[in-house]
């Protein structure tokens, strides 16, 4: 950009990259080596959209689940085997949750909160293990690497608005988790794990990996392996929520990070 006194400026570099987020789903090597030339962090676009599509999804399973409970079609499997007073106490518990402070700002601020405690304990993870394996790679670069790979975590928020506007119902079996039932004990903790493991948990998976073999300058496979473990560890943490939250009602599975 030129002045009238013939004097150049520097134009100023655009921090939202989002077309970058379509370029990672396609070409994700030659996206990742943009990602990691730029001498700053430029992990705020990822992490903004996740959370606006979030934002979106929250209001979209709003009424569905307010129409859901007022109907009476999200009764525990077991429910006619309740005393009275249990079925009593549990639909009273049910009649609550349909204020809108449960139905969208609850979630909503797990959400917010889930997205950026998440990233930050990826980030972590990832700069701590590759450290460890003898990598010298600046923790902005992890931290770059940790919100460029929930990009496919976006597409998966999109999926979902598309089935619950199709079939105006909630998802609630996630992942994996039809394969066990959550009986208590270690099966809901497994429960909590399974649920966050998806095609699109994996696809990001990928994403790390090839990530950390790039900003880590280590072997390939040593690369992930460390990486990988440092992922494992994640899934291990997000699944706790659901875990104690099972744990607590003894009715329902709640998830905090996205």
């Amino acid at each position: 950009m030129e002045t009238a006194k013939g004097v150049t400026l520097a134009r100023p570099k655009n921090k939202l990259k989002f077309d970058w987020l379509v370029q990672l789903l396609f070409k994700p090597k030659n996206t990742l080596d943009l990602i990691f030339a730029e001498a700053r962090p430029n992990w705020q676009t990822p992490l903004l959209v996740l959370g606006v599509v979030g934002f979106i999804q929250a209001l979209i399973a709003g009424p569905i689940k307010k129409t859901a409970i007022e109907m009476g079609t999200n009764l525990p499997p077991d429910f006619q085997w309740y005393s009275p007073e249990q079925q009593q106490q549990f639909l009273q518990a049910q009649a609550s949750q349909t204020s809108p402070l449960f139905l969208y700002v609850f979630p909503i601020l797990g959400l917010v909160i889930g997205i950026f405690i998440t990233w930050f304990l990826l980030r972590s993870l990832l700069h701590l293990s590759l450290t460890l394996a003898g990598s010298r790679a600046k923790s902005m670069l992890s931290g770059n690497l940790a919100a460029w790979s929930v990009t496919p975590l976006i597409l998966r928020s999109i999926v979902r608005i598309i089935a619950m506007l199709a079939t105006k119902s909630q998802i609630t079996i996630t992942g994996l988790s039809g394969l066990v039932t959550a009986d208590g004990g270690f099966t809901a903790f497994l429960y909590a794990f399974l649920a966050l493991i998806d095609i699109f948990v994996v696809w990001q998976l990928v994403l790390v990996l090839i990530g950390a073999q790039k900003i880590s300058n280590l072997p390939r496979f040593k690369a992930w392996g460390v990486a990988a473990l440092a992922f494992f560890i994640l899934l291990l943490l997000e699944a706790l929520p659901g875990f104690i939250g099972s744990q607590l009602s003894g009715l329902t599975m709640t998830r905090m990070f996205f």
